[in-house]
């Protein structure tokens, strides 16, 4: 659906209609897609009746992206079975074929942008099929489906705030206790094939203090993470209380867990020594690449790098000469330009099984989600998160309009 311009001088974010629309979607059981309104060029010459409409590089591009997201991800059409690039990753055939990606993903916001501390997980299996399951849920569902589940609850959230009532509001706002047993509960009771299991460091790890009436999984912290490496420590979590061995029945089919890190936790990069010393433009890696620190082998630390924008103007034609990824936050050439210079992403496995603690099978596990950062619904190079939790953020991020979120 076009839906015109989504800022409006004069229009409080409240005021936008996008909310309403994607609420009555979801409440007739429709999914739902928005493009602001696609515009054509402007032209110095006549109107011609027989004239084809131009449109800039930009609009073919935002409206090609639409168009392949909402392949993707309303109607779950992949380019190709994910057990292809498992194998291309040195994943055993015989794994590759079977295996599951399961992603967790967090979506917390300020009192002021919908107040939610959300949680779900997205389940990619070998074949393409995606999968999701909610923290209230006993079973993965299509991830078609997913969206109307994920508005009509944050739909049911947004009546009862007016209402004054907590029933509902529980649902969304998930305190640390809650979000860490629903981790437990997929990983021991949810995995039926050979799985690797994604996690982001931060708001799992609780390091700010947050929800210190429940921790959420301290593991995760670096001072822990070396030591704790081959058990599963849930032993704060009700209903578990206990460190799970690699021994355990219930995690056979888990193969490891993986930490993910991003932004200014993650190293940055200069891509040789040459463009170090001298004075030019440094230059962005053309390739998705992949590096590991092989000084560290009680736990495997994997550098993921994303391509260069095929947007991206010629680097030569930069006007100052650059250190990439090396400023401050008000920095127009700093970090914090999305997908301008790409991203280094820190993928470190623990709690890995036997069969894959030698260092080329850990390599295998890290390339994963490594080379699932490459998506055909994006154009602008490769996307920061692997590919199931990107789709699990979107799911969540798609639905705060309902809660009145611009």
């Amino acid at each position: 659906m076009e839906i015109g311009r989504i800022k409006t001088k004069g229009v409080l974010p409240q005021q936008n209609i996008k909310g309403a629309i994607r609420e009555a979607c979801v409440r007739e059981g429709m999914s739902s897609q928005m493009i602001q309104t696609v515009t054509q060029k402007s032209s110095d010459t006549e109107d011609d009746e027989d004239k084809l409409p131009a449109y800039s590089k930009a609009t073919k591009g935002r409206v090609m992206n639409a168009v392949l997201d909402g392949t993707l991800r309303q109607i779950g059409v992949l380019y190709g079975l994910p057990s292809q690039l498992y194998e291309q990753a040195k994943i055993t055939k015989e794994i590759a074929q079977d295996l599951d990606v399961i992603a967790f993903c967090r979506r917390k916001t300020s009192q002021y942008q919908g107040d939610i501390h959300y949680t779900l997980a997205v389940r990619l299996r070998a074949t393409g099929v995606v999968d999701v399951m909610l923290p209230d849920g006993n079973d993965w569902i299509p991830y078609s489906q997913a969206g109307i589940a994920v508005g009509k609850i944050f739909a049911d959230a947004r009546r009862d705030r007016h209402e004054n009532t907590k029933r509902i509001q529980s649902k969304i706002k998930l305190n640390g206790t809650e979000l860490v047993q629903f981790v437990a509960r997929v990983v021991t009771k949810h995995l039926d094939r050979p799985t690797i299991v994604l996690i982001e460091a931060e708001g799992w790890r609780n390091e700010r203090g947050e929800d210190n009436e429940g921790k959420i999984w301290p593991q995760l912290q670096n001072e822990y993470l070396l030591a704790k490496r081959n058990v599963l420590d849930f032993s704060h979590v009700p209903g578990h209380t206990c460190e799970y061995s690699r021994e355990n029945n219930q995690l056979k089919n888990l193969l490891a867990v993986i930490r993910i890190r991003t932004g200014k936790e993650t190293p940055q990069y200069i891509t040789n020594r040459e463009t170090w010393s001298e004075d030019c433009p440094t230059r962005d890696l053309p390739h998705l690449s992949g590096f590991y620190d092989g000084s560290a082998p009680e736990l495997l630390h994997y550098f993921s790098v994303g391509r260069l924008p095929k947007t991206q103007k010629l680097q030569n034609e930069m006007p100052i000469p650059e250190l990439y990824k090396l400023g401050y936050q008000d920095d127009e050439y700093g970090a914090n330009i999305p997908f301008k210079h790409q991203q280094m992403v820190e993928i470190m496995p623990f709690f890995v099984r036997s069969d894959f603690q030698k260092q080329e099978a850990l390599k295998a596990l890290c390339r994963v989600p490594h080379y699932l950062r490459c998506t055909p619904a994006w154009s602008m190079g490769n996307i920061v998160l692997p590919y199931p939790m990107h789709l699990g953020k979107e799911l969540i991020e798609d639905h705060l309009c309902i809660l009145g979120v611009n």
